[in-house]
């Protein structure tokens, strides 16, 4: 069993609700419940939906820290918990470019400290994705989850999550100082880098966020 089903599996029998009542209040199969309780490694969508319905704490899903349960006052929710946007089916490719589908989102709220803990400074227009593949490695690990600031404009040296004629990768940004030239960096020393070298290339980049934190899910 994986830490994440324990954990699951633990709010689940602490509420007193039933496997069965989970596939009929939330229209999942019974084969998925058994992989909630069992076997889940990441957030999916439905995962989430459940996490959500049963106010489930995601910060203590994901880390075991913190307490099991969302507080539900309306006043301290308003003041100490961020919503920060998951999109289950969008992944950042740490390697060659992820082709994603429908981006569904799921709003999350996290504790204001726990995020501050993990480095963030600010907390407006946050997203959540999943970072497929190696090339960020050891910075990134494939399968970490990154937290993401929306903006569409970079600094060198920042860790972008960036979006090329569709496809979806997670790298380190670096620009000539005169925008001759865009280089979207790997930190796996065997993976390749991105080299933009002309304009018709660099108008097919667009910025989609800066990396500024990364949960690791167990």
């Amino acid at each position: 069993m994986t830490k994440l089903s324990k954990r699951f599996s633990d709010a689940i029998e602490f509420i007193g609700i039933k496997n069965a009542d989970i596939v009929k209040k939330y229209s999942v199969s019974r084969q998925n419940v058994n992989n909630f309780m069992t076997s889940q490694k990441t957030m999916t969508e439905k995962f989430a939906e459940i996490c959500d319905g049963e106010n489930i704490n995601i910060n203590w899903l994901l880390t075991g820290n913190g307490e099991m349960f969302n507080n539900t006052s309306v006043k301290e929710v308003s003041t100490e918990a961020i919503t920060v946007n998951y999109y289950p089916n969008v992944y950042a490719a740490a390697g060659g470019g992820a082709i994603n589908g429908h981006s569904n989102v799921v709003p999350m709220l996290f504790d204001k400290g726990f995020l501050e803990s993990l480095g963030l400074k600010q907390f407006k227009n946050l997203d959540m994705i999943k970072v497929t593949g190696d090339s960020m490695e050891p910075f990134i690990q494939n399968g970490e989850m990154v937290i993401l600031e929306r903006k569409n404009e970079a600094q060198n040296n920042d860790v972008v999550v960036a979006n090329i004629n569709g496809q979806v990768y997670i790298k380190r940004y670096e620009a000539d100082p005169f925008f001759k030239w865009i280089k979207l960096k790997s930190e796996n020393e065997f993976s390749g880098d991105i080299l933009l070298e002309n304009q018709e290339e660099m108008d097919a980049l667009s910025i989609i966020g800066i990396v500024r934190a990364k949960i690791r899910p167990f």
